[in-house]
């Protein structure tokens, strides 16, 4: 019984140490996103600027996972992406959405 539950624990753990990492980063990429989004620079620039911040964070974000849009005045971001986690007997992946936008208002 006892070792059924220090077997539980270690397997919480070990998947708590996985998890949790990758959440941090995808958090911080994802207030990235908002933040670069409401500078409104160019389309390519916000691109090359999410690719090396998204390497930066080891996330696996290729350039076809960021799809932009101008509409009515705004341009929004949109990064989906899949992170896999690598566990003993079982490797899913994470999905990720993360959306931004600003004012077309100061692009030139």
């Amino acid at each position: 019984m006892k070792a059924s539950k220090a077997g539980f624990i270690l397997a919480g753990l070990l998947t708590t140490t996985q998890f949790l990492p990758i959440y941090y980063k995808s958090s911080e990429f994802s207030y990235f996103v908002r933040r670069e989004a409401a500078r409104t620079r160019s389309e390519s620039d916000l691109k090359e600027s999410l690719l090396r911040e998204a390497k930066a964070y080891s996330l696996p974000v290729k350039e076809s996972d960021i799809s932009i849009e101008r509409t009515n005045g705004v341009l929004r971001v949109t990064v989906d992406y899949k992170v896999p986690v690598h566990l003993l007997v079982y490797n899913p992946e994470m999905k990720f959405r993360v959306i931004g936008a600003g004012s077309l208002s100061s692009i030139k």
